[in-house]
């Protein structure tokens, strides 16, 4: 799916809003002004606001419209990008807007509490690119959501689930991940629960080996991530 896709997709409610931002963290053809490839995304100005802005350029012909509408000069280069939840993720916070395809005629600004969410959910891609690939360290380095029953500190129950291996603990990368995991239960027992965010240290370290069997990562997704005892001391240790 491009991103125009996506974004119409969106629009016409055939899409949730986290699927259409997983989506576009799913396209690797992304053209984006910044000095070079490894500098962040460049700081554009373009109203009379002066709003601080990012763009995300879906194609040639996306980069050439905005060129031609805003002024070449005024964008900067432009490098291409095939992993676009590393950008996203440590996005300036002085950036109030992400603009995409700001001059084509489907577009889309992401603002304020909505640029926060990209970049959650964009965290939590990285998180499970990580698991995906089986780097430990980065795992461990990165933070999740962890399911709890009760009053947090107050004899609270951590919440464990079935797998092959034993009851694991649960843990969740972003707030889409928690949305499709409290899809399966009751409307009782989603009252009940509540989330904390840990370290990749305290799960796989501490949280994991001592209240079960170990972790299972994005429970009732398409793509869990089941990790034993052995694999939790293996990332504790990276």
């Amino acid at each position: 799916m491009t991103p125009q896709e996506a974004i119409l997709a969106g629009v016409n409610r055939q899409i949730g809003y986290h699927a259409m931002l997983r989506a576009f963290l799913a396209y690797t053809e992304w053209r984006i002004p910044r000095q070079n490839p490894e500098a962040p995304p460049t700081f554009v100005v373009t109203d009379e606001a002066m709003t601080i802005a990012a763009w995300l350029l879906s194609s040639e012909d996306a980069h050439q419209a905005a060129a031609k509408q805003f002024h070449a000069a005024a964008i900067g280069p432009i490098w291409r990008e095939k992993c676009l939840e590393n950008v996203i993720a440590e996005l300036d916070p002085k950036i109030v807007v992400l603009r995409i395809d700001p001059a084509s005629p489907i577009s889309l600004d992401i603002q304020t509490d909505r640029l926060d969410v990209f970049r959650r959910i964009a965290r939590g891609a990285r998180s499970e690119r990580a698991m995906a690939e089986g780097r430990y360290a980065d795992i461990k380095s990165y933070a999740y959501y962890v399911p709890y029953f009760g009053v947090l500190g107050q004899g609270h129950n951590v919440i464990a689930l079935p797998t092959p291996h034993g009851d694991m603990v649960a843990a969740f990368t972003a707030e889409d991940m928690i949305e499709t995991f409290m899809a399966t239960g009751a409307d009782s027992d989603r009252e009940r629960v509540s989330f904390v965010r840990v370290t990749g240290e305290e799960l796989f370290g501490t949280a994991g080996p001592t209240l079960a069997k170990g972790v299972i990562v994005n429970f009732a997704s398409a793509h869990p991530f089941g990790f034993t005892l052995d694999a939790c001391r293996d990332i504790a240790a990276s």
